[in-house]
């Protein structure tokens, strides 16, 4: 389903195998590949946010990231 390669077989050159739920198995590096190129983060789909959702969730990461490093709260975010 995601490239034409056994899946089963030893050879591991495309990571190990995995199952996803509701749509079979995968070599690991082909099903991350999937995700990335869907835009799919975890539970977020990303592409079906509308804007100013995905402004929001923007600002969000943006923030959290600032706060892991230590950067002033009242500082402007980068």
């Amino acid at each position: 389903m995601f490239c034409d390669g056994d899946v089963i077989l030893n050879d591991r050159s495309k990571g190990l195998p995995i199952t996803l739920p509701g749509r079979g198995i995968a070599h690991t590096y082909c099903a991350e590949d999937d995700l990335a190129k869907r835009r799919i983060f975890g539970n977020i789909h990303i592409a079906d946010l509308d804007d100013d959702d995905l402004l929001e969730l923007k600002e969000m990461v943006l923030a959290e990231v600032n706060i892991r490093h230590g950067v002033d709260q009242e500082a402007e975010i980068i």
